[in-house]
């Protein structure tokens, strides 16, 4: 179709990208799952609380969004940080069917915990990139992130 970028034949640096992304994924998520193991938090529940601490108020479902992940994934998650005392929930007098979100002062803590762990990471890892390869790095990540999205949402088939 007119206007769309045609999709190439998966090449070697294709099969590099994809690659290194899994690694990526999969060594941030194995040195975090470890790391939390302490404050009595899952992962998947760390990222819902570490997005609720920097963006205090917001909905259950601007959180979904933020993170492309389902309603119903965030709101078990929801359930799981309020049971534990590390996030509230308010209904805002606009719209009480929606859900407001905010830490506690034991959620704040955690939260405060997560982020160093996770800037130890990433000051280590990036420790060889200047801070114009980190902000070229950033805008490439994200107009990948929004092809992604876009791509995912267009429900298209390639074969």
């Amino acid at each position: 179709m007119k206007g769309e970028p045609e999709v190439a034949l998966c090449c070697m640096d294709d099969i590099k990208i994809i690659r290194e992304f899994g690694i990526l994924n999969r060594l941030f998520l194995g040195y975090m799952t470890k790391k939390i193991t302490a404050l009595d938090i899952s992962y998947s529940d760390s990222i819902f609380l570490v997005n609720i601490g920097d963006r205090e108020g917001a909905t259950q479902e601007e959180i979904s969004s933020l993170l492309a992940i389902d309603k119903a994934a965030i709101a078990r998650s929801v359930k799981i940080l309020v049971s534990k005392g590390y996030v509230r929930v308010e209904h805002p007098e606009s719209d009480r069917r929606s859900k407001a979100l905010f830490l506690t002062g034991q959620g704040k803590q955690v939260f405060e915990e997560i982020n160093k762990m996770n800037t130890a990471l990433v000051s280590y890892v990036l420790k060889d990139i200047t801070a114009a390869e980190r902000s070229s790095l950033l805008r490439q990540l994200e107009i990948i992130e929004e092809h992604s999205r876009t791509f995912v949402s267009s429900e298209k088939t390639i074969m």
